[in-house]
């Protein structure tokens, strides 16, 4: 048997036993959202019900609200309010005990309450009525030491041009409320030092509860893939703009919002995914729910570096290489205008009409295949090409760009001599390709030849 059947087995067989006897009616889930003040049913929101029910792995589950922006996690407010929804759930619904999972800067609080047992909530309920059930934390990105983003917009009070869909991070509208003064990393580096939170460097257990890190550690934004789509493409591209500026990490990698010397400061991490940013992480992207919910099973999960995900589709290299499947807006290299890039959805593939861009990513459109040197290309209509005084011609051939329109009549775009399309392979995680196909110019409302970065 493969080490992956093994564990996979195993996996599978634990959550069975996890499932049966009196270890399901007793063991349950809370989750315990990142900066923002939530209700318990706007909380819902912030994780989507599918994420909720994808790690909670079939578990009684309890998702809280606290004022996590007005409030700082070692505040009263903060730690206090969770622990007066924590009680009241496990006392009604005979829970011995629990997994917390977190995001973000839901961290703080829980870090409070792990190295503060004796503090006492609003309505009078210890903490250590909560933390004596924990079983396990899992948090997912956790803010541990702090973001440059915080010092960014406490100091000069704006995102700049920073996206929008990033201000939902810190609480929606007001930059400098207390949960965001809180995660500078000067105030953090005080924190972590005096006892407020919790954890020490490199540690894997807090207050005896076991912590495992689920974490992006890039921020993988290619329009054209499925992959950066995942929870919103609008998020992804906010953290991308926070990526490239370097206020998610001073020196480290960063799944935009949070560095990978933030979210790796302790704990087991049991994902370290580059195409998993900050958002995402609370959505269940690239397979993470699934091994968070084998982690709150108890379940073997492989670890982090055998780890794999869904590809982004089942198709020729060529066509993966400029996801010329996918259709989305892009920028042309030669121009800078906003081009719309076709692509081939699944009903263009088979629809009776010969599609460049279905030839291009799964080699066949309708009933026409390629490779082959028909004389029939929709990219040797001149009419398409205003621009150009040659339509595709085969001095394009291994010149550095994946041209659609090459691989269309021959079925690669190669150097003389070279096997294979060397112009058109797969890019490796972090890479890119530059790819020219025939696209829709916006700006000129023509149909033109372009070309495009698709990153991988």
């Amino acid at each position: 048997m493969s080490s992956r059947k093994g564990w996979a087995l195993a996996a599978a067989c634990a959550v069975l036993l996890g499932a049966s006897g009196d270890a399901l009616a007793t063991a349950g889930v809370v989750f315990v959202h990142g900066t923002g003040d939530q209700s318990p049913s706007s909380a819902v929101g912030y994780w989507t019900q599918p994420s909720i029910d994808t790690m909670r792995n079939g578990r009684p589950y309890l998702v809280v609200g606290y004022p996590g922006a007005s409030c700082a996690g070692y505040s009263q407010c903060s730690w206090g309010s969770i622990v007066d929804q924590i009680v009241p759930w496990v006392n009604a619904n005979g829970i011995t005990s629990f997994t917390v999972i977190t995001h973000s800067n839901g961290s703080s609080p829980l870090r409070y309450m792990l190295g503060h047992t004796g503090a006492v909530s609003a309505k009078g309920y210890p903490v250590s009525a909560v933390t004596s059930k924990i079983s396990q934390v899992i948090f997912s990105a956790p803010d541990l030491t702090g973001t440059p983003l915080a010092d960014q917009v406490t100091t000069s009070g704006s995102f700049l041009n920073i996206a929008n869909s990033v201000v939902e991070f810190f609480g929606g509208g007001s930059y400098n409320n207390p949960a965001v003064v809180q995660q500078r990393t000067d105030n953090m580096r005080v924190f972590n030092s005096n006892g407020t939170f919790a954890g020490s460097y490199g540690a894997t257990t807090v207050g005896g509860k076991p912590i495992s890190v689920v974490r992006g550690n890039r921020v993988y934004a290619n329009l054209f893939s499925s992959d950066a789509h995942c929870g919103g493409y609008l998020y992804t591209i906010g953290l991308k703009a926070a990526a490239l500026l370097g206020w998610g990490s001073f020196n480290a990698g960063t799944d935009g919002f949070i560095g990978n010397d933030s979210s790796g400061y302790f704990g087991n991490i049991i994902i370290d995914d580059g195409r998993l940013n900050h958002h995402q992480s609370r959505r269940s992207c690239h397979n993470s729910g699934n091994i968070i919910g084998q982690k709150v099973a108890n379940a073997p999960i492989p670890a982090p570096s055998a780890q794999t995900w869904t590809p982004e589709t089942n198709v020729a290299a060529a066509g993966q290489a400029c996801n010329n499947y996918y259709s989305g807006y892009a920028t042309d290299f030669m121009t800078g205008n906003t081009v719309w890039k076709y692509g081939c959805s699944a009903s263009q593939l088979n629809n009776g009409y010969v599609e460049p861009d279905c030839l291009i990513a799964y080699g066949y459109s309708s009933s026409y295949r390629i490779p082959s040197t028909a004389s029939w290309n929709p990219y040797l209509n001149a009419n398409y090409y205003p621009t150009w005084s040659q339509v595709c011609p085969d001095s394009w051939a291994g010149d550095g760009i994946c041209d659609a329109c090459l691989v269309a009549k021959y079925g690669f775009d190669a150097t003389t001599g070279a096997s294979g399309a060397n112009d058109c392979v797969q890019a490796p995680p972090g890479g890119s390709n530059w790819c020219g196909a025939l696209a829709y110019d916006t700006y000129w409302g023509v149909h033109n030849y372009v070309v495009v970065e698709a990153l991988h």
